[in-house]
């Protein structure tokens, strides 16, 4: 029963091609709100036009049919118009909704996004929203005081408002994701046949400063991990109950700690789930882990992706990214050699 209220998440359908040649994989950030929404009262529905490829038409006409009472919506920069189109387009078909834009862009960029003209959005939530949301949505239905709601922000008398920052959840664990809201039919991986792809996180922050990632400001510089035995369960739990045999892992940064990563790949080892998993991590962990990569291996890590984003060491010295290039080509060198796909990055187009 929905005592609070009817909520749909909608991935707004930006595509570029480039990450989606390889397959598709749910919004983890929907499936954790989810969950949270769930366990304040309120019934949810996690709509993914982007994985099934549904234009702003076919949208509409679910937002129509659906008729709920709040519209939730997440961005980063590339999928902020598209974003912004789906809330005004609640707005249109719903008068009366609520509408929510949470994520990245939104975290950094409220203030121009607020102050649009027509701007559909009636609040933004700044930074992880599995607490702030539920928590907005009881005090926007009760008609409470919006100020005492940390991590939003909002128009009021024609300005924006924001309230103090909200404090990151202390205890990963704690989250329930709502993996049962999954249509798991919708993500594929593409190079592997008869393939399920389930994205989850084991860790969130990243305690690197590089100079073009906005991941160190989105949290502030802070690293919280899961336990080990918590995720890998629950890695275990998705294979069991829905058959997913592909796990992309979400984290910036997931082997930080040497013994909390070889508690995570001894427990893979030893539960044989038969599974493939696709991480990124960085150079230097690498190279420390040189010594276990068959362990990686073993535990059914099949893709690393590394960020070398420069050949010349000047760049990365500009990029804050504390590697040589010879460190880069010595870890991928000892990815291939361990029987793993390596993926990397370059950027290009530097500003001067």
């Amino acid at each position: 029963m929905a005592e609070n209220g009817t909520v749909l998440l909608i991935t707004p359908p930006y595509h570029s091609g480039v990450v989606e040649s390889a397959g598709r994989w749910p919004n983890l950030a929907f499936i954790y709100i989810a969950g949270e929404l769930e366990k304040a009262g309120f019934k949810v529905e996690i709509y993914d036009a982007m994985s099934r490829f549904e234009d702003h038409a076919a949208i509409r006409e679910h937002i129509r049919r659906t008729s709920p009472d709040f519209v939730g919506v997440t961005a980063i920069t590339a999928t902020i118009n598209d974003a912004i189109e789906v809330l005004r387009t609640a707005k249109e078909e719903l008068p009366g909704v609520t509408t929510v834009l949470g994520g990245v862009h939104p975290t950094f960029c409220y203030k121009e996004i607020l102050e649009e003209e027509a701007n559909p959005v009636d609040y933004c939530v700044l930074g992880e929203g599995e607490l702030t949301m539920p928590e907005l949505l009881r005090v926007h239905r009760n008609g409470g005081d919006l100020a005492a709601v940390n991590g939003i922000a909002y128009i009021r008398n024609g300005k924006v408002c924001r309230t103090s920052a909200r404090e990151f959840v202390a205890d990963l664990d704690s989250l329930t994701p709502a993996w049962h809201l999954v249509n798991w039919s919708d993500y594929p991986l593409y190079f592997i046949e008869n393939s399920t792809v389930a994205i989850v996180s084991s860790s969130r922050g990243c305690i690197h400063s590089c100079a073009f990632c906005s991941q160190h400001k989105f949290w502030h510089g802070s690293y919280r991990e899961r336990n080990a035995e918590a995720f890998v369960n629950e890695i275990e739990h998705l294979t069991k109950t829905y058959g997913i045999n592909v796990f992309f892992i979400a984290d910036e940064y997931p082997t930080r700690s040497r013994e909390r990563w070889e508690q995570i790949l001894d427990l893979l080892i030893r539960k044989k789930l038969g599974i493939h998993i696709l991480l990124e991590t960085c150079v230097k962990d690498i190279l420390r882990d040189h010594d276990i990569l068959a362990r990686y291996r073993e535990a059914g890590i099949l893709f690393i992706y590394c960020g070398v984003e420069a050949t010349d060491n000047r760049k990365l010295d500009e990029f804050r990214k504390d590697v040589r290039f010879e460190e880069s080509k010595e870890a991928l060198r000892l990815i291939c050699d361990a029987g793993m796909i390596v993926e990397s990055s370059l950027i290009l187009g530097t500003p001067g």
